[in-house]
């Protein structure tokens, strides 16, 4: 059996696998399902879902699970709890997506292509991201990944000029989505 450093299996999500995935999401999910079913600042869902992880981490025999079946996993401890009506509520959702633009842009500065090779890899990141279905992706890194890009350790008029070149860029390439927001930091 193949152990993650995280210990938990690899998230399936369509054709894609996911090794680092975090518990927000899910608990985000879960309190979404309680005030849905009438459960105002229901507290267990960390509990609910760190006591899934560690199942995961602990018992479950396979390397890989699908959304689906995690989320399914999630329903049947819900009922088991005697809260039927918070899973019965419950939605299966990809978790968001986030992208590091100082990653992008350190890649791009190693190519020597820099703004080039840069927007061509954050418009195939922004595509995945949209692809697996995913409500929210995040950016981060911004203002680094300009100054990488600029080759500037101050910021300048053509970092600035960049920055919102990077914005227009982001949003043109998301507008079309109306169900993904976007973070960018």
């Amino acid at each position: 059996m193949i152990s993650l450093a995280s210990g938990l299996p690899v998230l399936q999500i369509g054709d894609r696998g996911v090794s680092h995935y975090s518990s927000e999401w899910l608990e985000t999910s879960i309190r979404s399902a309680a005030e849905e079913a009438g459960h105002e600042g229901w507290w267990f869902a960390s509990d609910i879902v760190r006591s899934l992880f560690l199942y995961l981490r602990d018992r479950f025999q396979d390397t890989v699970i699908t959304v689906n079946q995690l989320f399914e996993k999630l329903r049947l401890t819900l009922s088991a709890l005697g809260f039927q009506d918070i899973a019965t509520h419950l939605h299966d959702q990809v978790p968001p997506c986030r992208i590091s633009l100082i990653q992008l842009a350190t890649e791009a500065e190693m190519n020597g292509f820099y703004e080039l090779h840069f927007f061509r890899k954050l418009g195939e990141s922004l595509d995945e991201a949209i692809a697996t279905g995913t409500h929210l992706v995040s950016t981060n890194g911004l203002r680094r990944a300009v100054r990488v890009l600029c080759g500037a350790k101050r910021w300048s008029p053509s970092c600035e000029s960049l920055y919102r070149d990077t914005l227009t860029f982001i949003r043109d390439r998301t507008a079309a989505h109306d169900a993904v927001q976007v973070q960018i930091a």
